[in-house]
């Protein structure tokens, strides 16, 4: 170890025994409660999320440092770091700032051997106030809990074989953007987006299993056409591209949704965003198709990352029955 990088760990040891213990446990008990909600979602959400395979390190920014859960080897060579916590499940290390950035909410990978995200997910996120900052709206923990654990889901995506894979392939032969782009540009396009998405609230609505069934044939037909128009006026298929962010977008937007019900106190009627579509349309259609899958107990969570066409399958095969 050079003469730096012991000085910098002997500095980082020095803080975490200073008079910032107050907002360092503050920061630890936020960490904590994080991985606890992983237990919680893979309890009674979605089991397999809180297995070893798929953890993914979690890089916190905080006012005047970062601090790093369970984070790797290559890390830890990057950046001096002193261990401030551990138990079973998890290891906290407090590290200098990472990066200058005001806020930080997203899971990264790269393509960059040097880098600590190289080709597997790394978990950022910045402290509540950090993110209220740049969120007015998000004000309570739980609140800055739930977008941690939207962005802390696709680090799982991720970790499963051949999802990242299946992203850059698809990615690679249709720009990410086409979707927003599409919404944005074309009326049409905009109008048969919302339609869908209304069709699939109706089947969610109803107790009428025959009902469901013709609302179902009502989407698929006009996805179908939508996707059809979309290949023979612009030379574009968009088929792969819209399973897979229906896929990513809505399995994480239901975790959301999950934990709010987990809070207590939460109205579905009262969240509209979650449900209605937007520019990006596919959080709220990726969202309400899993939804329509739990009310009709077709099992998708199985195998949704392994084939992103699982979910509108398994509505095609309903309804051929």
């Amino acid at each position: 170890m050079n003469i730096k990088k012991t000085i910098i760990i002997i500095l980082l040891a020095l803080v975490a025994m200073s008079a910032d213990a107050q907002s360092l446990n503050k920061d630890v008990e936020r960490l904590q409660y994080v991985y606890a909600l992983k237990v919680v979602i893979n309890d009674s959400i979605w089991s397999g999320f809180a297995d070893k395979q798929y953890d993914v390190p979690l890089l916190y920014y905080g006012d005047t440092c970062c601090y790093v859960v369970n984070p790797t080897e290559k890390f830890l060579a990057k950046y001096p770091s002193v261990l401030i916590h551990s138990d079973n499940n998890i290891q906290i290390y407090q590290t200098e700032k990472v990066d200058d950035k005001p806020f930080h909410m997203h899971v990264t990978f790269t393509d960059e051997e040097s880098n600590i995200d190289y080709r597997t997910p790394f978990m950022r996120c910045s402290s509540l106030e950090l993110t209220s900052r740049a969120v007015p709206d998000v004000t309570s923990v739980n609140e800055w809990a739930t977008m941690v654990m939207h962005e802390y889901f696709h680090g799982f995506q991720f970790k499963n074989d051949g999802y990242l894979d299946t992203y850059e392939t698809i990615t690679n032969t249709v720009l990410p953007d086409t979707l927003i782009a599409l919404a944005a540009c074309h009326g049409w396009y905009k109008e048969s987006i919302t339609q869908e998405n209304n069709l699939l609230l109706k089947a969610i609505d109803t107790n009428d299993i025959e009902a469901s069934r013709a609302y179902i044939q009502s989407f698929l037909e006009l996805r179908n056409e939508r996707r059809e128009r979309v290949k023979k006026e612009l030379g574009i298929d968009i088929v792969a591209l819209e399973q897979l962010y229906e896929t990513m977008e809505g399995s994480a937007r239901y975790i959301e949704y999950c934990l709010y019900r987990h809070f207590g106190n939460f109205n579905l009627s009262d969240a509209k965003w979650l449900y209605t579509v937007g520019r990006k349309y596919y959080y709220a259609t990726g969202f309400n198709l899993l939804r329509l899958s739990d009310k009709l107990r077709i099992d998708y969570k199985y195998a949704i990352f392994k084939d992103v066409s699982t979910v509108e399958r398994n509505l095609r095969i309903l309804i051929s029955e």
